[in-house]
C-alpha cells in the first residue's frame, strides 16, 4: 500500500556532500539546538492514544495487523469501560463509547494494552459503587491500573458543581480500594476556563491530574493555514491551566498533571468554509495537512509539559489507523495523517524514525512558519515547516555530534505514504545542512 519517495533525499544528500568534511565550511545557522540546556522532563506519556472500541470488528484484541501498527510508540492508551449493569460488579465489563463493540471482554482490552507496551488509563463512571469496583477488578493482583478519569466530557450535561460532588465522591471511593492510583478529571469536551476554574475550585484538593479535550477546527471548519497557525494554542491552553492549578491548589500543583485527552484536526467530518485551497478535497482529517498539524501539536505539549492523547486508534476520519479501506487507495489499518505527524515523535512500525527523548533541551530559529522541537537521551530533532515555502535549514547542533540521520515527510506524495529517508546526512562544523520542503515535517536523529 505505501510508497517511498527517495529523490529528494537523494538530492538533498548530494547538496549536502558537495565538500568533502574536513574542508567545507559550516554555513550560519537557522535552527539552533543547545543540547546542554535542558528545559524539562518528557515522560513517555507525553505521546500517547485513546483506545475507542470501534473499527469494524479490527481491534488491537483480535487484529495482528492492528496491534503491530501501534505496539511500542505511545506511553498510555485511554479507554473508557463500563459495567453493562450499572451498580453489578458481577456483570460483564465492556467498552463505555456510544456504539463501541460491546461483545469484547474488558480483561482483553486491558491485556492488549499492556501487550502495545502501554499503560492502560481507564474512563469509570460518575459512579462511586462502579468506579470502586473497577478498581477492585483491576487491581486486585500485582499488576495494577495506575491512572483513572472520572467520567466524559460531562460539560454538555451537568455544571462544573453538580460534577465536582460526582467526582469528590467516586475520588474518595476509589482511593478507599487503592490510594496508590492517580484519579483525574474532568475531561470536558473543550478548554472550557470556566469550567476548569469551578473544577479546581470544588476539587483541586483532590484532583490528581486536570483532563481536558481539544480539537482543532472542531465546530467551525477552518483553512488549512488557520488551523496550522492554531496549534500553538495547545501549550497556552495547558500553560492556562497551570496557572489555575497554582492558584487555586498551590498546596499540591506540583503534584497535578495536565492531559488533553483527547486531540484530532477536528471532531467531526466538516468541508472546507468557502475561500480554501482543498474545497472539493478529502476532509482535513486525511490530507497531508493533519500529518504538520499532528506533529506541531504535540511538539507544543511537550513543551508546555502536558500528555497528549490522538483520538483515537479507530473511528472513522478520526483515527490513528484506517478502519477500513478508503476511496484515496488506502487499505484496512493504513496510517492515517495524525499516525504520521505524531509518529515523528514515537516512531512508526515499518521505519527507522526514532522515539523523541526523555528530556526536552533548548532550540530555536530564525525560519519563518518553521517550528523545532529537540530532545536528549537520545538526541532527536523535529522540524516542522508549516508555510509551503521550502526553507534551506542550518542546523547547529554543536560539537560532539558526528552523524545525522533523516526521515521527512512532504506533501508530495499521498498522506498514508511513508516517510522517506535521507540517509546519513555529513555534519560539518558542527551543523547539519538540508533542504525543508513546504510543508513539511523532518526528523533528525544525532549522535
Amino acid at each position: 500500500m505505501t510508497r517511498s519517495i527517495v529523490g529528494v533525499a537523494a538530492a538533498i544528500v548530494t547538496l549536502a556532500a558537495t565538500q568533502p568534511a574536513s574542508t567545507a565550511h559550516a554555513a550560519t545557522a537557522n535552527i539552533t539546538i543547545d543540547f546542554g540546556t535542558a528545559l524539562r522532563s518528557v515522560p513517555r506519556g507525553t505521546f500517547s492514544a485513546d483506545v475507542t472500541g470501534y473499527g469494524y470488528h479490527h481491534y488491537i484484541t483480535n487484529d495482528t495487523q492492528h496491534r503491530a501498527m501501534l505496539t511500542g510508540l505511545y506511553g498510555f492508551a485511554r479507554m473508557q469501560l463500563i459495567y453493562t449493569v450499572p451498580g453489578d460488579p458481577t456483570s460483564a465489563i465492556v467498552a463505555g463509547g456510544g456504539g463501541a463493540d460491546t461483545t469484547v471482554p474488558g480483561d482483553d482490552w486491558v491485556s492488549s494494552i499492556r501487550a502495545l507496551g502501554a499503560e492502560p488509563m481507564l474512563i469509570v463512571p460518575e459512579d462511586p459503587v462502579d468506579a470502586a469496583n473497577l478498581v477492585r477488578h483491576f487491581n486486585r493482583g500485582a499488576t495494577k491500573v495506575t491512572r483513572w478519569v472520572v467520567g466524559n466530557e460531562p460539560d454538555p450535561r451537568m455544571s462544573a458543581a453538580a460534577y465536582s460532588a460526582k467526582f469528590n465522591a467516586v475520588y474518595d471511593a476509589m482511593k478507599a480500594v487503592d490510594p496508590t492510583i492517580s484519579v483525574g478529571g474532568p475531561a470536558v469536551s473543550n478548554p472550557n476556563m470556566d469550567y476548569l476554574r469551578a473544577f479546581l475550585t470544588a476539587s483541586g484538593s483532590r484532583t490528581d491530574f486536570v483532563d481536558f479535550h481539544k480539537y482543532g477546527a472542531g465546530e467551525h471548519a477552518a483553512c488549512d493555514t488557520a488551523l496550522l497557525a492554531a496549534t500553538p494554542e495547545w501549550s497556552a491552553d495547558a500553560t492556562t491551566v497551570r496557572a489555575l492549578i497554582q492558584e487555586l491548589a498551590p498546596s499540591r500543583a506540583a503534584r497535578i498533571g495536565i492531559q488533553v485527552g483527547e486531540t484530532n484536526s477536528d471532531w467531526g467530518v466538516h468541508p472546507d468554509p468557502a475561500g480554501c485551497d482543498n474545497i472539493g478535497k478529502e476532509a482535513v482529517q486525511y490530507r497531508n495537512t493533519a500529518i504538520w498539524w499532528a506533529a506541531s501539536v504535540f511538539g507544543h505539549l511537550a513543551e508546555a509539559g502536558a500528555w497528549g492523547f490522538a483520538f483515537g486508534d479507530k473511528n472513522g476520519a478520526l483515527s490513528l489507523l484506517y478502519d477500513e479501506p478508503n476511496a484515496n487507495g488506502a487499505g484496512l489499518n493504513e496510517r492515517m495523517p495524525v499516525y504520521q505527524g505524531l509518529g515523528f515523535f514515537t516512531g512508526q512500525q515499518g521505519t527507522s524514525l526514532a522515539h523523541f527523548g526523555s528530556t526536552l533541551v533548548k532550540s530555536s530559529t530564525t525560519l519563518d512558519g518553521v517550528e523545532v522541537f529537540a530532545s536528549s537521551d537520545p538526541k532527536v530533532v523535529v522540524v516542522v515547516n508549516k508555510s509551503t515555502t521550502p526553507r534551506q535549514a542550518v542546523v547547529s547542533v554543536g560539537t560532539g555530534v558526528t552523524t545525522a540521520k533523516g526521515h521527512q515527510k512532504d506533501g508530495q506524495t499521498v498522506s498514508y505514504a511513508k516517510p522517506a529517508t535521507l540517509g546519513t546526512l555529513p555534519v560539518v562544523g558542527g551543523t547539519v545542512t538540508l533542504t525543508i520542503p513546504g510543508p513539511s515535517v523532518t526528523q533528525l536523529v544525532l549522535s
